[in-house]
């Protein structure tokens, strides 16, 4: 005999095709109640398909939908309503004359309950698919381009140029759309961004954010450690709560697990020698000079004397490769300059 306090349930059990033959039996008699049963069951399996369709293995709280579009209001309201009687269907068991035992009559609030609560099933999953459908449109895939040994350039659909350094990336969209261009980066890259006042360019790196409308500047972030330094126009660096304006000829930086952002005053003139290929050493000592080349270079550079440290370094050189530089810092400084496997070994005397 039906419940019909739990048609509902059966229903759904019976369309997720989990319900056993007893269970099946009574579903098949309850359509066959009246034509209007069979108008609910047939609307209520389509919604099931097309809900199961977009759905997928998702699950959906339709109680809580249901309450939510205020259909149990409405229900409740058609439940005052008195019911209408109904012609129910009897079908023979066994081709005997016995009848089965059915409802004179079925609530139309029960009915109208089922419908509702199948198409509230499915407007929470439509609502669930076009908001999905709608992040997507405005989060587009990005692309990232890579560098290994060699530093490269690459162009973005909005005319911005970046110069990236060695064992860097950018990921970036296809093309520009929205009110933001936005990156990611990871290494270190020299940026000279095309101007458009009406769509600033963000810059996401380890953490941090450098906002501009068009200048050139380098951000060095391989790791949560992140340096700007401005060449031309203004940016805005930021971590978190922080944030400063740097112009032309500032930079600053934020250490790893630091909140502050900090202004530098000795910035390095030669940050830009990855993209320049140039280099210039003001009364530089020769550490310095040499941490310069071994990192633009990649070679591994060593002093077989501490004394020479301390050697200090004026000098400019332009577009020369390494050999050619560690043979003019060797005569200047009257140094000795060995190669020992992939390293380079600087000795002699040191300086006074």
């Amino acid at each position: 005999m039906i419940n019909e306090e739990n048609i509902d349930d059966l229903l759904a059990k019976y369309l997720a095709e989990e319900t056993d033959s007893n269970e099946a039996e009574q579903v098949s008699e309850w359509i066959g109640l009246s034509d209007e049963n069979q108008k609910v069951f047939e609307h209520s399996s389509l919604i099931w398909e097309k809900s199961k369709a977009l759905h997928g293995s998702q699950s959906v709280d339709v109680d809580a939908a249901w309450a939510k579009l205020g259909i149990e209001q409405f229900a409740a309201k058609q439940s005052n309503e008195v019911a209408k009687p109904i012609t129910p269907f009897t079908p023979k068991i066994g081709g005997s004359d016995e009848r089965l035992d059915v409802p004179k009559s079925i609530p139309q609030n029960l009915i109208f309950k089922n419908f509702l609560k199948f198409a509230a099933t499915l407007a929470l999953v439509f609502g669930t698919w076009f908001l999905v459908s709608k992040n997507m449109a405005t989060e587009p895939e990005l692309l990232t381009f890579k560098t290994a040994e060699t530093p490269t350039e690459k162009v973005l659909a909005d005319g911005t140029k970046v110069f990236l350094n060695k064992n860097s990336s950018i990921s970036f969209p296809e093309k520009f759309e929205g009110d933001i261009r936005n990156v990611k980066l990871t290494g270190e890259a020299f940026f000279e961004v095309h101007h458009d006042a009406a769509h600033p360019f963000i810059i996401d790196a380890q953490g941090s954010q450098i906002k501009v409308l068009g200048t050139s500047f380098n951000v060095k972030a391989y790791n949560e450690q992140v340096q700007v330094v401005v060449r031309t126009g203004k940016v805005q660096f930021s971590r978190n709560e922080q944030q400063v304006i740097l112009v032309k000829g500032e930079a600053a930086a934020i250490e790893a697990n630091q909140a502050e952002i900090t202004k530098m005053t000795n910035i390095d003139e030669n940050i830009l020698a990855y993209k320049t290929q140039s280099f210039t050493f003001q009364e530089a000592t020769l550490d310095k000079v040499i941490a310069s080349l071994s990192d633009i270079y990649g070679k591994k550079i060593s002093f077989e004397n501490e004394k020479i440290k301390h050697c200090s370094l004026t000098a400019t050189f332009d577009h020369e490769n390494l050999d050619n530089i560690l043979t003019i810092i060797s005569e200047t400084l009257n140094l000795k300059v060995r190669k020992q496997g992939d390293s380079i070994v600087l000795s002699g005397e040191g300086c006074q």
